[in-house]
Formats: C-alpha cells, structure tokens, sequence
C-alpha cells in the first residue's frame, strides 16, 4: 500500500512540474498551490519514514567500531571544555550525538585516572560503555536519533535541490531513492562523521552555488553556516575549497548576471570584474566566519587541555611523529600551529588524517596491500551501489542527452546552447562529484565505502532528470519504467533490511559473498553481536554441546549480549584474554579478521608465515596428559618448553588464528550472521587439517601490494 501511494503521489503532483504554470488559470492556481502543499508534505513524511527506517535498523545491532570514541569524546567535550579526545574526528558531529547525554546525565569515568591523562579514548570509551554502570544500549539510542535526525533532513535537501532542478515529480523521485538507499540507510543512525558530511557537503556546495547568483542575508548566512558545519564534522572538508573556486570561476565566466539584495539595497551585477570583486569578497567574508566558527567550537582556546604535564608530554611527542615527514602539508600545519592560526585540536585532527591516509592495510577481491588501491573505490561502488539506482542514473543521462539532440533538430545554430545550460544549473553537482570523485581515487585510506557517501547525494539528483521523460511521447512506457526501477529499488533496500551495512548487488553475488570483495567498514564494522546472540539461541540444543570461540571486529562486549565463548586473541583486540585451546565447536569470525587485514601475516598465508608458525609450536608442549599426537590438540595448551613469556604465548596464538583463518577462507560458512560474522562447525579431523595439515594455501613469499 505504501509503494502504491507513493507512486499515485508523483503521478498526482505531475501538474507542478515546469511549464504547467503557464498554462494555469485562476482555479488552477490555486489547485497549483493545493499540489504544492501536498507536495511538501509528502516530502517531509518520506524524510520522516527514512529517519525511523535507520533508526529501528540500527537498534538491532551493536556498537560499530568507532560509536564509542566518538560519542565519549563528544561527552566529555560538554562536561569538561576539553579537547583531548578524537580530535581527528570532528568536533561538531561528537558533540551533536552527545546533546542528550547532557539531559540523562550517564556515568563518566574518573577524570584522574590514566586514561583520562593519557587522553586514552579507545581504554575510557570502554569504560563509559561497559564499567562504570551506564546502559550502552540507551546510549546507542540517544545518540544515534540525533544523527538519524541528520539523514532524514539530508533526504530533505536532495528533494530540495531536485525539486529546483526538475520540478515535482523529480524531487520525489530523487528523494524516494534517497530514502531507501540501503547506503545511506547503514549510515543514517551510526555516531559518525559520514552522514553529517554527506549532508554539509551538499549543502555548503548548493548553498554557495546559490549565493553566487543572488547574493543576500539569509543565503549567505546560510552558506556560511554549512561551510563552518563542514569543517566541523570532516577534516576532508579541505576538498571542498576546490569545490567553491570552480564554482566561483563559473559563476564570474558565465553570462549570468550576480543579483545584489540586502536590505532595501538592490543591484544587478553583470561586468566580470566587478562579479570577480563580488564572488573573491563574499568567500574571504565566509572564510573568516568559518575560522570564527571554528574558534568558537573550541572555546576561543589553543590548547585541547587546560592542565599540562602527562598529557602534554605525549601530545608533543605525537606532534613530533605527525610531522616527522616535513612534507608540503606538514610544513603548512606546522606553521598554523607555530602561530596559533587554528585550535591545535584542530590542527592535530588534519595532522593525523594526512598522516594517517597512507600505508594502511586494505583488502579487494581476495587481494591485500599497505599501499591502498586505486580501484578500490570504483569497485566497491560497482559493488555496493544498487543496480536500480544506476538504471535509474543511466536513464537520467539519457533524458539529458536526447533533450539537447530534440533542441539540435529545432535550432540548429544554437548546438550546445541546452547542454550548457544544463551544465550550468548542474555545477554544484558535478563540481562536487569530480573534486571528491578524483580525490578518492588517489586516496590510499581504503578502510570503507562509507568515505565516498557524500557522492551518493548527487547521485540520487541526478536521477531525478528522469521525470522529463513524464512530458515526452511515449511518456506511458517512461513512467512504468521508472516506477519498476524504483520499485526494485525498494525491493533491494527491504531484502536486505536490517544488515543494510552488508549490501551488495548482484554483480558482487548478493550480501553472502560480499566478504570476498571488502571488509572492515563496507560490511564488517562489529556491528552484528545482537544477532550472533539470536543465532546462537536458536541453535541451543547443538551450540550447548559443542565449545564456542568467536573472533570479533569491534568494540562491543561479547558478554554485553549475553554471548558465552572463548574469545580468540587478535591484534590491539582482547589483549587480555588468556591463552585458549583449540576444540572441535562453533568458530565464529568478523569478516575483517577472517580475511587477515589487521594481522600482522597479512594477506594470504605464505613460506614465511609456515615458518614462523613451525618455530612457534615447536617452542610449545602439550599438556602433562597428551601424547604428541595431533588428533590430541583438544588439549593443546601453548606454553614455553623453558620460561614462560607471554609474548611468545601471544605470537603463537596469534599466527595460530591466521593459519586457521587462512584454512577458513577456503571453506564454505555454515552460517552467516548479518553476513558480517561467518560461522564455522569444525570437528576433530578438519580442526587437524587446518592447525596441523598441509596449508590450503602458500605462497612462496609475502604477496601484499607495497609490502
């Protein structure tokens, strides 16, 4: 009944669209106006619909991996005025997410203990969540409504800005896109920067673009604000200054005249030097509100703390690793901090992002490198972008070109005069799609799909073309082939409802291979502990009599949920966690650490790896009661033959878990829980072949791009 409605609605409202007005007499303007009304409020339903669809999806799952630091900095940002924690991760959206903690009032840890001096996010945002009495699942909720808050009204300025260009129908049809994108849908409730980038993209981008046609108060205030809001939430928010000089540079090069009104005060500027004057001023005018805006997000402070001593002594001694490379970028934020232009929190945070975007570790299509991919955004576009939506986007490009063909055939002379038209209306759009588009090829930090979610916007408002096909010939058969795109379209975003963060189309083979193509953030984020414990009740009877061990991507507690295994060590993960034999049972594994991403044996097992195993299980011995038979491993116990060393304990279990992994990505998962955890019921005999056997495979050396 919904999907029905919707489309009667677009159909209904197919009189608002360009050209109808002219048409119009006194009654039908004001049915004109009825429609409008109509219009909008569809429009704000649907953006409501999104905004309960995220956030009813994401309650099911647990925290992903960086909820926790994110919201606990943003908490501790309002109770303490101070900066230490996540500055790499934006300012404006962790204190957005925490605005309802401020009313709950949770338990925050002791502000002497070390962590809080180490500036410790990753130990403290441990304790906020699980040690000192506070309810993470009630956390989780409050903040992530504020940020479903964020989608719902970005779903509304794609309906805003389609509306504008293709009327009615092409703003609901754009905004119906957006509002079961299974992409954004993942993100649309997540404690993240993502989705308040994507919307402060858009809108700084369209608002700028606006500003530079009709200059007035509330258009600039309203750029100037989502610009500030921009570098706010992203320190990728530097792109976007690419952005604005292509759009000043065709705002001054076109024919289009700048309208000046504030206040009574009018004027039409149309010489180019005098709208160069104009543009240049109005953008160093935004430009000292957005450092203002800055300053003020940090308290008109430098310093992220007030105290000196520990804290200070380890921010020098990452400073001095941040910018060890004396490189162009380093050098200019370098000489920011030198002369205190910007909050050093601030500073830190883009420090850290440059100097972090590189060397590290990646995973496509059973491939692994340290040096990043340059297809690898392409591909997991290719992969993770519904194939309706491209159909659609297809069909828009269509409808573009046949429109200036149809006016070529009509006015000849005037060849390119639509498609420069049509390129003008759209360049905050593709500005914005081939300065973040082409950054992202180059970008080696190939940790998710989610870091290209500000292109998706465009994406769906470019589709929104297609309802120029509803005024064409033929415009019957154009109407039913959008409406089974978008009904497909639909269709996908339920299938897959509520593991949206696991959507892949068909040319990836569906969600239950997409852990051959990607991990970490693009399918595996930790989120999954909620219906790993479902899955485990309802196996009861079979889980009961067998060992459980689970090897989990994230931050959430096992135990939070109620979930009883044996927690395999893994790198920075558990470091606690005591040394665990291996039993035939249940082997639960993250996608991310099936794959081997984060293991120091990246990638596939290869001679040295054996090697380095082989050492480490001949410099352990089987407990008192074994024989050295391998069938007897249900009682294997790794141990030093001289004196105990934790490290050696924890490199054999550790090259243990890779060489298990390694067997594992050979096998077919019995289960797989949201497609992130892949299930595996191992007996006695095939638990041998993978710890003891002949490695499924082994590679002569280390086969890892930039290795």
């Amino acid at each position: 009944m919904r999907l029905a409605l919707l489309l009667g609605v677009e159909i209904a409202v197919a009189r608002t669209a360009p050209g109808y007005v002219s048409r119009a007499d006194g009654k039908s303007k004001q049915a004109l106006l009825a429609n409008a009304g109509f219009v909008w409020l569809v429009a704000i339903l649907l953006s409501i619909f999104h905004g309960a669809l995220a956030i009813t999806a994401s309650m099911e799952k647990s925290p992903t991996y960086d909820e926790p630091a994110h919201l606990t900095a943003g908490y501790s940002y309002w109770l303490r005025n101070d900066f230490r924690l996540d500055p790499e991760n934006g300012n404006l959206q962790a204190r957005w997410a925490a605005l309802p903690l401020l009313f709950t009032r949770p338990n925050f840890p002791e502000f002497n203990n070390p962590e809080w001096k180490q500036a410790d996010g990753g130990r403290l945002s441990d304790q906020f969540f699980y040690d000192v009495g506070n309810n993470s699942d009630c956390l989780l909720l409050q903040s992530r409504t504020m940020i479903a808050l964020f989608s719902a009204s970005l779903c509304l300025l794609i309906f805003v800005c389609a509306k504008q260009l293709f009327g009615a129908i092409g703003g609901l049809i754009s905004e119906s896109i957006a509002v079961f994108d299974p992409n954004l849908l993942a993100h649309g409730a997540l404690v993240t920067s993502d989705t308040m980038a994507a919307f402060f993209f858009l809108a700084a981008g369209w608002s700028c673009w606006q500003l530079l046609h009709r200059l007035t108060a509330r258009r600039f205030a309203i750029s100037a604000l989502s610009i500030a809001g921009l570098f706010l939430t992203k320190m990728s928010a530097s792109l976007f200054l690419l952005v604005a000089g292509i759009l000043a540079i065709v705002s001054v090069a076109s024919r289009e005249s700048i309208t000046i009104q504030i206040g009574r005060f009018a004027q039409i500027v149309v010489n180019r030097w005098h709208k160069s004057a104009l543009v240049i001023g109005s953008l160093i005018t935004i430009g000292a509100i957005v450092v203002l805006t800055i300053w003020t997000a940090f308290s008109f402070r430098f310093s992220p703390f007030t105290e000196t001593g520990r804290v200070r002594e380890l921010w020098n001694a990452r400073w001095d690793l941040l910018l060890a490379d004396n490189g162009p970028a380093e050098k200019v934020i370098g000489f920011a901090r030198t002369h205190r232009l910007l909050p050093e929190a601030f500073l830190y945070g883009l420090a850290f992002v440059h100097h972090n975007e590189s060397n590290r570790p990646a995973f496509l299509d059973n491939q692994w490198s340290v040096v990043g991919f340059h297809s690898f955004f392409p591909r997991a576009f290719l992969y993770k972008t519904p194939l309706p939506l491209l159909g659609l986007f297809a069909l828009g490009l269509w409808t573009a070109f046949t429109r200036s063909q149809q006016h070529q055939e009509t006015s000849p002379r005037s060849r390119w005069e639509i498609p420069g038209r049509d390129l003008l209306r759209l360049t905050p759009l593709w500005s914005l799609a081939l300065i973040y588009g082409g950054c992202s090829l180059a970008s080696r930090l190939n940790i998710g799909h989610r870091h290209i979610l500000p292109l998706y916007p465009v994406l769906f408002i470019a589709c929104g073309a297609c309802a120029q096909l509803v005024y064409r010939k033929h415009k019957g058969i154009a109407a039913a082939v959008v409406a089974i795109l978008l009904l497909w379209h639909i269709g996908e975003s339920f299938a897959i409802r509520p593991d949206y963060l696991a959507y892949f189309n068909q040319v990836a083979g569906g969600a239950s291979h997409g852990y051959k193509h990607v991990v970490d953030s693009s399918l595996d984020w930790g989120q999954d502990l909620p219906a790993l414990k479902m899955w485990l009740d309802a196996q009861q009877p079979a889980v009961n009599r067998k060992p459980l061990y689970l090897a989990y991507f994230g931050k959430g507690h096992p135990r939070w949920y109620g979930i009883d295994a044996e927690i395999l060590p893994e790198k920075h993960l558990f470091p606690e966690t005591a040394s665990v034999p291996f039993k035939a049972g249940f082997y639960c594994l993250s996608a991310t650490i099936l794959q081997s991403v984060y293991s120091p044996e990246i990638g596939p097992w290869c001679r040295p790896y054996e090697a380095a195993y082989q050492t480490a299980l001949a410099h352990t011995q089987l407990d008192d009661e074994t024989t050295l038979n391998p069938s007897s491993h249900a009682r294997w116990i790794a141990k030093p033959q001289a004196t105990p060393s934790i490290e050696n304990i924890k490199e054999f279990e550790r090259l243990r878990l890779s060489r298990l992994c390694a067997y594992l990505r050979h096998r077919q998962p019995a289960a797989e829980i949201g497609h992130s955890i892949l299930v595996f019921d191992l007996d006695t005999a095939e638990l041998d072949r993978a710890l003891y056997g002949s490695p499924p495979e082994l590679e002569s050396e280390v086969c890892v791009r930039g290795y």
